[in-house]
């Protein structure tokens, strides 16, 4: 998965540098914008596929615990972009927006190459893909602390793409909680580029 992303980065720079220029970017936007509802469509799919999973977490403390971990990482992504401005040399409004993408690279720079700007999502893609890749090695360190700190790096990511590799490091209890939290990251990804664009 790792090289099919690199693959398809480095195949898009490519393609685009030889064969488009700016013009072009209001026909990828709309195409990209599809394709994001239909990224949508079959997230809430998924969602709706396992709510068996949902069914298991009706005590106090695992309510309380699926509450906590979200809003965790929600908490440490925004203030690692707080501190990430003073090494970038961005903005302390454009750090925060980058990471308000919580690892959900395609929704994230897909809306704020819409409403703001090309570079910045860009680097919203780069920073976001780069989160999700590095969860890859992140993951199975961190379950040898705790079971449940392996989940906050994946960010949004822990709900599909990186849920079996949170599984097989730490467990079935432990992969339902990286289901949740991937869940409640991605309606909370779209309500937090709203508020900043807004």
């Amino acid at each position: 998965m790792i090289y099919a992303l690199f693959g398809a980065i480095i195949a898009g720079i490519v393609g685009g540098y030889m064969l488009f220029d700016v013009t072009v970017k209001p026909l990828l936007d709309e195409i990209l914008m599809a394709a994001l509802d239909f990224m949508v469509l079959v997230a809430g799919i998924e969602i709706g596929a396992n709510r068996h999973l949902l069914k298991k977490i009706c005590t106090a403390k695992n309510l309380l615990l699926a509450i906590a971990l979200p809003t965790a990482t929600v908490v440490g992504s925004l203030g690692g972009g707080y501190l990430s401005h003073f090494i970038t040399g961005l903005s302390v409004d454009d750090s925060i927006l980058v990471a308000s993408g919580l690892g959900w690279y395609s929704l994230s720079s897909v809306v704020i190459s819409t409403m703001h700007s090309t570079e910045l999502g860009a680097i919203a893609f780069l920073s976001n893909m780069l989160r999700e890749v590095g969860s890859f090695i992140l993951i199975p360190l961190l379950a040898r602390v705790h079971p449940l700190l392996c989940i906050a790096p994946g960010g949004a990511a822990t709900m599909d793409s990186l849920l079996p590799l949170v599984i097989r490091a730490s467990g079935m209890h432990a992969g339902m909680f990286s289901f949740i939290n991937g869940l409640v990251l991605s309606l909370v990804v779209p309500v937090l580029l709203s508020l900043l664009l807004g």
